[in-house]
């Protein structure tokens, strides 16, 4: 959460990330076969979060949640860190 002393910032800032993985978790259940088992999203969601192009929960490199691509078979990091 942003270091900040506004109440109503700090409560749209959790309300943003709670919608937002709520949308991740929809779309996540219609890619059902296209989904790496939880230990290689796990280990590559590791990967991301020690890259200086992750923030918030986003690659700044391709724009994708991470979360989102890292569970996706078909999907690769975009300067190579994990395939």
């Amino acid at each position: 959460m942003a270091n900040t002393d506004c109440v109503r910032c700090e409560l749209l800032e959790s309300l943003d990330r709670l919608d937002t993985e709520q949308l991740i978790d929809e779309q996540l259940k219609l890619e059902i076969g296209n989904l790496v088992p939880d230990e290689i999203r796990d280990a590559r969601l590791k990967i991301c979060a020690s890259c200086p192009f992750f923030q918030n929960g986003m690659c700044l490199k391709c724009g994708c949640y991470t979360r989102f691509r890292t569970s996706l078979k078909n999907k690769t990091c975009p300067i190579k860190k994990w395939n």
